[in-house]
């Protein structure tokens, strides 16, 4: 098993921001994302899972951490290989980028969520993993529920207030 910032509590793993876990423990894996993403891996016949929560699209060049997408899709390649599997095995789930300051005009600001996303995404294709599931972007937060042993997702939308 593989893992970083991440709690257990009440019986699941709790995946912070920048966290990171992959194995074959029975628990189920949680987070909560806003213009963060998450990628799901589910592995049908092994049973083996993984969630990460990535903060930002790309990383600085000295560090290699997995709150960016292409350290935390580097970190499942390694996690893969030490399975012997490869990335075609694995049902995979893309969520979250929502856009979490929709009152700001679009031109004033990033779409934080967005370049998550599409970033996470190209990389996923890239390394040849088959996006299975996804659901991205609009002005939600996500609560999400992977269960390690039958590979469900649940997915909860939080909506934002309007000011």
């Amino acid at each position: 098993m593989s893992e970083n910032k991440i709690k257990y509590v009440s019986g699941r793993h709790v995946i912070e921001p920048g966290g990171f876990y992959f194995g074959k423990d029975e628990e189920d894996i949680y987070t909560l994302l806003g213009s963060c993403v998450a990628v799901t891996m589910w592995h049908p016949v092994l049973h083996i899972a993984g969630m990460c929560h990535i903060i930002l699209p790309k990383r600085n060049k000295e560090l290699d951490h997995t709150r960016f997408a292409d350290g935390a899709i580097k970190k499942f390649i390694q996690e893969i290989e030490r399975y012997n599997t490869l990335p075609m095995d694995y049902e995979v789930g893309l969520y979250g980028g929502g856009d979490m300051f929709p009152s700001f005009s679009k031109k004033s600001r990033e779409l934080i969520g967005e370049k998550n996303f599409k970033e996470t995404e190209r990389l996923l294709l890239l390394k040849h993993f088959n996006i299975k599931f996804k659901d991205v972007g609009g002005e939600v937060a996500r609560k999400l529920t992977l269960n390690r042993v039958t590979g469900t997702v649940s997915l909860e939308y939080v909506k934002l207030q309007k000011k």
